[in-house]
């Protein structure tokens, strides 16, 4: 499945709506989802498919797309035990129009004129997204909206009300937000890090104004947080937000004890947050963008590495053939592993990879105007991918 070209949610539906029928409770599906990366704004796995190896081949924007798609099946399944899967996509839908209607900054979604599945596809593409900005343009579009759990609280009040879900989300984004601005202002010094995750907040915001006034502790209403995902999702974002230096001060604590106690609950729920949260950190730091954001170069070279090796696994059966028909380019390779090629040999290679890229039209990125520097990052996967030809043990069949 490709997660990024149309259709996918037709083929993804089935182990979706499978997951969703488990039976499993909410608590679990919170855990789970928690697990994911995708409460902390980083989707590093999907919970439909954790068992697999298929997630590999799937991006940042992938991963999060798929399990903003898994909660909202979830919610609607646990809602309505006996629907259908025409009447779960048209609801989801119905939602989002609901929210557009109120959203000056919403997608215009009368503009798809697609199947209701092509639909969706095009609505959750856009809702995983930060809002136009040149901090979204430097991080290469890599970094996704850092609220979207707020949808599927939405569409949890949508459905068990049936209320315009426009004012709910407005006042929970707001309540959100302003938490986690004011656990902030706990923090001695802010490093890079608090500062890139404030940016990314105010890029993710949909319904509230980037430059809002925002309350004291004391004037904030939390008696508004009804359910217990508001609750536990609230206290572990605010968990990760402040512990972004891999530090957490005193007085940051003493904030989180505090904010632990006005939503009601018991003084160990705290220290559980925080160690799912750190257990999270230490697991899966190298691939959270805003850790590995040191330079403009760098990130580059990463974001296109991991872009490049997508590419790759997605078109390995491919690439293995052609590279298995091309016995000189595998012996050129296998000899540049051990001493450096002259001249004409690394025209060769930069030629026959050339060459095989242009049979391979996902890989076409390669054969356009500087599409050539690439081509290194391409040459350290391939051994990866050809393991056995650069055995030089391996008999051939006859």
């Amino acid at each position: 499945m490709n997660p990024s070209a149309s259709g996918w949610i037709n083929k993804h539906f089935p182990v979706s709506i499978d997951f969703a029928k488990e039976h499993i409770s909410e608590e679990n599906f919170y855990g789970q989802l928690r697990e994911t990366g995708f409460l902390y704004a980083n989707s590093v796995t999907t919970f439909t498919y954790k068992n697999r190896q298929v997630e590999l081949d799937w991006t940042t924007e992938e991963l999060t797309k798929i399990n903003l798609f898994d909660s909202l099946v979830y919610i609607y399944t646990k809602e309505k035990t006996d629907a259908s899967k025409e009447d779960c996509i048209n609801t989801i839908i119905d939602f989002y129009k609901k929210l557009e209607k109120q959203n000056k900054s919403f997608f215009k979604i009368s503009f798809f004129k697609n199947s209701a599945e092509e639909k969706l596809e095009k609505i959750l593409h856009h809702r995983i997204q930060t809002n136009k900005s040149v901090f979204q343009k430097n991080f290469s579009n890599i970094i996704t909206n850092a609220l979207l759990f707020i949808d599927v609280l939405a569409f949890q009040h949508f459905l068990s009300t049936s209320k315009n879900p426009f004012s709910y989300s407005q006042e929970l984004e707001g309540l959100l937000t302003n938490t986690i601005y004011l656990a902030f202002q706990e923090k001695g010094i802010q490093s890079k890090y608090e500062k890139l995750i404030l940016k990314l907040l105010q890029n993710s915001l949909r319904y509230t104004a980037i430059d809002q006034q925002y309350l004291d502790f004391e004037e904030l209403n939390f008696s508004v947080l009804q359910h217990q995902f508001e609750k536990n999702y609230l206290l572990d974002l605010s968990c990760i937000s402040v512990y972004s230096d891999e530090e957490l001060e005193k007085n940051e604590f003493l904030f989180l004890k505090k904010l632990n106690k006005e939503l009601l609950f018991p003084n160990d729920k705290l220290l559980v947050s925080i160690k799912y949260m750190v257990a999270f950190l230490k697991k899966h730091k190298g691939e959270i963008s805003y850790f590995s954001y040191s330079n403009a170069v760098k990130h580059f070279y990463n974001n296109t590495n991991r872009m490049v090796s997508v590419l790759i696994l997605r078109n390995k059966k491919r690439l293995l053939q052609e590279l298995n028909e091309s016995r000189e380019l595998v012996i050129l390779l296998h000899k540049s592993s051990k001493t450096d090629l002259n001249e004409t040999e690394k025209q060769k290679v930069k030629n026959q990879l050339l060459d095989i890229c242009k049979s391979v039209p996902s890989l076409a990125i390669f054969i356009l105007p500087g599409g050539s520097v690439l081509l290194p990052i391409l040459i350290k996967f391939i051994p990866q991918l050809l393991p056995s030809a650069f055995n030089e043990n391996r008999i051939e069949k006859p």
